[in-house]
């Protein structure tokens, strides 16, 4: 029977986070191709796992860190199996989003990766869903001939935090017109220092995204002097009769 669980304030977007011993990842687990003991309740390696499952469990993600004989410093992904509506894309980025901000610390020097069965997938290219979340094929397993592909953490962890923020950025601003024209003074100022906060912050990480060689990514966002036109004719923005008792309302 599936376990249904809830995921009322997603930080990880679709994933929340479960651990190794959950059964419902592991009829998943028993489903995907590199499985070698149906059945088995574990199906994860030894070592450190961050288990990630959707809330309908139809979608598992395993991040493995340990003593590789490979040489490499990486987080794997040892196991991806997605029957969910989600795009596997969207799914990956997300996981690795979750597994930086779980876990912290120095970013290895070889970043993600993940190996893939050219043999025993149905797809014309092996590893497009990862090829679609930024991943690059890099090589082939010396033992068994399995693909490798690998991404950068550094960049990929950029990507996330300027597309969630300009969402965010872009929710503020909506709300801020929202609330001018329905005459809520305190709450569209709120409002609008949430949207100037987001626009810096946003600006900081298309100045990280630079530095690592990355192109900007699209947001048709307001920005800091839009704001201001934006606000300009209210008066109550020129002085604080408005704002008394604001700090007490949020």
């Amino acid at each position: 029977m599936t376990q249904l669980c809830f995921n009322l304030y997603p930080k990880y977007g679709p994933w929340i986070i479960t651990n190794k011993g959950d059964q419902d990842c592991r009829e998943l687990a028993d489903r995907h191709y590199s499985r070698q003991t149906i059945g088995a309740k574990q199906f994860t390696r030894p070592g450190r796992n961050l288990v990630l499952r959707t809330t309908d469990a139809k979608a598992v993600w395993v991040t493995w860190s340990g003593i590789r004989d490979d040489g490499m410093q990486a987080y794997e992904c040892t196991i991806f199996r997605n029957e969910s509506t989600h795009l596997s894309s969207e799914l990956i980025r997300w996981a690795i989003f979750a597994t930086i901000c779980e876990w912290g610390g120095s970013i290895p020097a070889d970043g993600f990766i993940t190996y893939v069965d050219d043999r025993k997938v149905n797809n014309e290219l092996p590893g497009y869903c990862f090829i679609r979340a930024g991943w690059k094929k890099t090589g082939r397993s010396k033992s068994r001939g399995l693909s490798l592909f690998k991404i950068s953490m550094e960049k990929n962890f950029l990507a996330m935090q300027k597309l969630n923020a300009v969402k965010e950025l872009k929710l503020a601003q909506s709300s801020m017109q929202l609330a001018l024209e329905s005459g809520e003074w305190i709450d569209s100022h709120w409002f609008h220092q949430e949207a100037i906060r987001l626009q810096g912050y946003v600006s900081h990480v298309d100045e990280a995204m630079k530095n690592f060689g990355l192109g900007q990514l699209h947001d048709p966002t307001i920005d800091e002097w839009e704001l201001q036109e934006i606000i300009s004719p209210y008066e109550w923005f020129d002085g604080s009769e408005h704002l008394e008792g604001f700090q007490h309302s949020y």
